[in-house]
């Protein structure tokens, strides 16, 4: 395992934004979600789905990135 390049890859201004804009969008999610299912007994599971798979997804569009270039 590189870990120079992984470092790189974490580190780079691109990949800190779109955390951070991830981040932003399942908090305001999560607040919406907290207005209107919060008496809902699968609201939870619905939130921990919904960031398991946004996880999934982040990193298959970061693994498809070629950070090399930039």
């Amino acid at each position: 395992m590189d870990l120079q390049l992984i470092y790189q890859t974490f580190t780079n201004p691109k990949v800190v934004t779109s955390m951070m804009l991830v981040a932003i969008c399942l908090g305001l999610v999560l607040s919406a979600m907290l207005k209107y299912l919060s008496r809902e007994w699968y609201m939870p599971t619905l939130f921990v789905a919904l960031c398991l798979a946004t996880a999934l997804g982040y990193m298959v569009w970061l693994d498809r990135q070629d950070w090399r270039d930039s």
